[in-house]
């Protein structure tokens, strides 16, 4: 094993031999005996300790950082005209679809025979359908 090897096996597994892979575990003792091996470990395992640590964030800070998050999306995807194009043509596709929905549902729900319950609920679907949105139509 060259010391090119024991520094990349280091930096992919970590300053402690025990968890490289077996195979190679036996030559990286060797070289980990010699003073640039050795230092090649401390480096790492110093490297293991800091990505150990874990990071102090406040929560008003977490707060901040994820409002401006959610404003930066939302700048950029209200902006464009793509999404405008996208509400024009999803909207109206949308409710044909809920409406064919609620058709196939209705003709399997309902009996084939006309009694006051059947007609309530009928009564009752066109009704809802009166009001979209909290505008009367």
């Amino acid at each position: 094993m060259t010391l090119d090897q024991f520094r990349q096996l280091a930096e992919t597994w970590g300053g402690n031999i025990g968890r490289w892979p077996p195979s190679t575990r036996d030559a990286a003792r060797v070289l980990a005996a010699g003073d640039e091996g050795r230092r090649i470990l401390d480096d790492q395992i110093r490297f293991d300790r800091l990505l150990a640590l874990a990071p102090e964030v406040s929560e008003e800070r977490a707060g901040r950082v994820g409002f401006a998050v959610l404003q930066q999306v939302s700048h950029s995807t209200l902006q464009g005209p793509r999404l405008r194009w996208s509400l024009r043509r999803l909207l109206p596709a949308t409710s044909l679809a809920c409406s064919a929905l609620v058709g196939l549902w209705l003709a399997g729900a309902l009996p084939y025979r006309q009694n006051d319950e059947a007609l309530s609920v009928v009564s009752m679907v066109f009704d809802s359908t009166a009001m979209t949105l909290g505008r009367v139509q």
